[in-house]
């Protein structure tokens, strides 16, 4: 199913013009947010917490839901396991999105999350990946995907790329 969302990263702007932004998109029927932990590596997990709770909060009054891409890296770095996803939970994340993946049954099993978040994959490898994640027995009402993006201009995946890996993951 897809859905109008937008981008935000706070690290880039300010929480006001962020939410001024939200309630935009919001007026315009948008209701999910992307937003990126990857670019995030001078704050501490506790800061993180702290500050994207706000920018959840705020969303989730407006009837959005929040999506953070992550990888293995910044778990690292905040301090979370692949089995233990409080962390988000805490944050009032509606998901993750692993932007790179680990492998496929950890994917699986991380959809089994007991605080009910989304697992949405990289569906920009076209390489058998969802196939793998798939073949470990997800739970499917929790796993989505969602394709690589970039918000800059000449940096979107060719339109035959894109149109493989949707087949691929029909």
């Amino acid at each position: 199913m897809a859905r109008l969302g937008i981008s935000v990263y706070p690290e880039h702007d300010s929480m006001e013009n962020i939410k001024k932004y939200i309630d935009l998109a919001a007026d315009h029927g948008f209701k999910r947010i992307f937003s990126c932990l990857l670019s995030v590596t001078d704050k501490s997990g506790d800061e993180i917490r702290e500050e994207f709770r706000e920018l959840n909060d705020y969303a989730h009054e407006k009837g959005m839901e929040v999506i953070y891409d992550v990888a293995p890296a910044v778990l690292k770095h905040i301090g979370v396991e692949w089995n233990d996803l409080s962390f988000f939970k805490d944050m009032g994340a509606d998901g993750i999105r692993l932007d790179e993946g680990f492998d496929g049954m950890k994917e699986s099993l991380m959809t089994c999350n007991p605080e009910g978040l989304k697992i949405e994959v990289n569906a920009s490898f076209g390489n058998g990946y969802i196939d793998n994640i798939c073949s470990h027995h997800p739970d499917r009402s929790k796993l989505t995907t969602c394709h690589n993006f970039y918000p800059q201009r000449y940096s979107g995946l060719s339109l035959k790329h894109f149109r493989k890996c949707n087949e691929d993951i029909k």
